[in-house]
């Protein structure tokens, strides 16, 4: 058996966080999914929303060069990813998710060159620290941040609407008993 390489590892921990936001909705209804029961003006809709936009555009658009995935105008898409459509229904979002992890999983495997420049514009750069120089692997780095900053917030949200944390979900999505310290 081979150690996994810094591809798996990247692809790994982008999954794991995936996972976390896709467990913070297991059992809700629209109704709750789309709720804003904290501080927060997001909802656990909205987050999977906003990431599956912004890993499409970070990893399909920007690495793999697909134009489709870009945002035409990134702070007017960027804002737009916050909002849910009537149409986008857990279920949609889910599946987008899982669009754009099976295009993250076919751009990083066939990149050859995680130290290759990536261009960014402008109007994205500015919102990242001054001086970078944005490679494969500092975007792929900067989208695991992104999904784990988000998934945190996918738990203090989930937490806010029925007390359920990151560890029960975790074992109920697998089919075991949950860790009984609540």
């Amino acid at each position: 058996m081979r150690a996994p390489d810094e591809r798996d590892l990247l692809l790994r921990l982008l999954e794991n966080q995936r996972t976390a936001l896709r467990n913070a909705l297991l059992g809700l209804t629209e109704e709750q999914a789309r709720a804003t029961p904290s501080a927060s003006e997001l909802s656990l809709s909205a987050l999977v929303k906003h990431v599956t936009q912004g890993e499409r555009a970070n990893v399909a658009g920007r690495i793999g060069r697909r134009p489709h995935a870009l945002e035409s105008d990134p702070q007017t898409e960027w804002m737009a990813g916050f909002t849910v459509a009537a149409g986008e229904t857990i279920e949609v979002l889910l599946d987008r998710l899982a669009e754009v992890a099976r295009e993250t999983e076919e751009v990083v495997r066939a990149e050859r060159d995680l130290d290759r420049v990536v261009d960014v514009p402008d109007g994205v750069a500015q919102w990242l620290p001054p001086g970078t120089v944005f490679s494969v692997r500092w975007l792929l780095l900067h989208q695991v941040e992104e999904q784990a900053r988000h998934a945190g917030h996918a738990d203090v949200i989930r937490e806010s609407i029925d007390g359920k944390g990151a560890w029960q979900l975790e074992a109920e999505a697998q089919g075991i008993a949950a860790p009984g310290w609540r």
